[in-house]
């Protein structure tokens, strides 16, 4: 239950935490790494287009449209109070790493739609590894060890919340994570399907 919390809140209440400037940096760090690894930057551009367009503009117009209608900043910055002034920004600066935020999301999509079949593919296997073992364990008369499974099966899910927070939210983690967690992941699936307890 706390995951689910944790990813319905992070992406509302980060672009508070984090500067528009912060969110930049952290996205053309992403981008140049994407070029280096992957190369193709003008088709990395096209698709960074095509998915923003196609699944996240409509998140930036409703931004947008939240700024144009609530947005009473002016009011405040000329209203004399201190505190007031201090806080007129903070509303627009919201709406830029919302922005930002969405525009993250959208180049690491694209990143992931190219890295998508060297990621499968290692699950494939060891799920297939995982089979293979199991019917072994089951021919030699070897018992599952139900703590391994549960070990497993906690650290996939707790692998996948991360993994879903990372597309979300523009937190500063290198792209090398990811291949890196997806090898976590084929090595804890293979011991889960290998150590799913017989009850």
């Amino acid at each position: 239950m706390i995951w689910f919390v944790v990813l319905f809140f992070t992406p509302l209440f980060l672009p508070y935490i984090m500067s528009p400037k912060l969110i930049s940096g952290f996205i053309r760090a992403d981008y140049k790494a994407a070029v280096q690894i992957l190369g193709n930057k003008e088709e990395i551009n096209n698709s960074l287009v095509g998915v923003y367009k196609r699944n996240l503009k409509a998140v930036a117009s409703f931004v947008n449209e939240f700024e144009g209608r609530y947005d009473d900043s002016d009011e405040f910055r000329n209203s004399g109070d201190g505190i007031g002034e201090t806080l007129a920004d903070i509303p627009g600066q919201w709406v830029e790493s919302v922005k930002l935020e969405v525009y993250s999301m959208a180049l690491r999509l694209v990143i992931m739609s190219k890295w998508l079949y060297w990621l499968v593919l290692p699950m494939l296997a060891a799920i297939v590894a995982g089979i293979y073992e199991r019917k072994l364990k089951a021919e030699t008369f070897s018992p599952s060890m139900p703590p391994i499974y549960n070990t497993a099966i906690h650290a996939l899910i707790a692998m996948s919340f991360l993994f879903i927070l990372w597309l979300l939210c523009p937190l500063p983690l290198p792209l090398m994570i990811v291949p890196g967690l997806s090898t976590l992941a084929s090595m804890f699936i293979s011991m889960g399907i290998t150590h799913y307890p017989n009850y």
